[in-house]
This record gives C-alpha cells, sequence and structure tokens, in this order.
C-alpha cells in the first residue's frame, strides 16, 4: 500500500499528531518513515540587516539549521518511541519555503503519501487548515492526509 511516507514535522503539536498517526501507518504497512523539517532560508542581506549586531557575524541560516536538526532528531526519537523501526525512519533538514520544499522532496524520493499536521508553527490562524498543509495538499503529487 505505502513504501515511503513524509512526515513534514516543525515541532508544533499538529506535526507531532502528524507523526503519530504516521507511525501507526508505518506499523500497519512497513513503509519508511521520512521526516523532513523545513527551515526559512535568510539571504546575507536579511543577516546583516538585523537590528542585532552580535561580535560575530553568524548567519540566521546557521541556527535556524541547527533548530531544524534538532526538531529532526526528536521527531525521530518520539518515532522510535512510538514503536517505529529504527531503520525505516530517516530524519531531514532543508532550508526554502517549507510548502515548496516539502512537495519537491516528496516528488523527488516518490513518496506514496504525505502526512501533515493541519496547523503548523508560523503563527497564521485559520479554522480549517495553516497555509502550508493548505499549499501542500493542493500541489502534491501523492495523496496528502491532513491530521
Amino acid at each position: 500500500m505505502f513504501n515511503r511516507i513524509l512526515v513534514p514535522v516543525d515541532g508544533s503539536k499538529g506535526a507531532i499528531k502528524a507523526l503519530e498517526k504516521a507511525v501507526g501507518l508505518h506499523l500497519l504497512t512497513g513503509a519508511e518513515l521520512y521526516l523532513l523539517c523545513v527551515f526559512k532560508h535568510h539571504s546575507l542581506l536579511e543577516a546583516s540587516l538585523s537590528m542585532v549586531r552580535p561580535s560575530q557575524l553568524d548567519l540566521p541560516d546557521d541556527a535556524l539549521k541547527e533548530y531544524a536538526t534538532e526538531i529532526a532528531v526528536h521527531a525521530k526519537s518520539h518515532a522510535v518511541e512510538l514503536g517505529a523501526d529504527a531503520s525505516r525512519v530517516r530524519a531531514f533538514v532543508k532550508g526554502g519555503r517549507p510548502s515548496r520544499i516539502i512537495v519537491r522532496f516528496a516528488h523527488k524520493r516518490e513518496c506514496d503519501l504525505i502526512v501533515i499536521g493541519a496547523q503548523g508553527t508560523n503563527g497564521e490562524k485559520n479554522p480549517l487548515l495553516g497555509s502550508v498543509s493548505q499549499r501542500v495538499a493542493g500541489a502534491a503529487d501523492c495523496p496528502t492526509l491532513v491530521v
């Protein structure tokens, strides 16, 4: 039924619910779980315009990538705690616009299903769907389960 299930994770409650649902599907089907955390890319110009001037200019991308890596590693640990086969769970971190990166990643990795939280961490409040989940559901080549 499913060979590869993609779960975008951002540390939100919605992402955790989606991960838990995806682990259940993994246990039923034996599918690989791909956990993807996407951080927003910042240009050097954006970094230089920051109001905070540390003694050493750290690129926002470096800090965001480190944080995204922590989220992805934590999600993988949580999946294994829920009973997922550790050898069938892989975590990835990418930079860019989340909806585009998620859809592109799913296409390149030939994912059979995307399981995504209805609301993420970007702060937009919509009574039905968050903007990322709405864009992913509309653009993905494969079925998208919004949790």
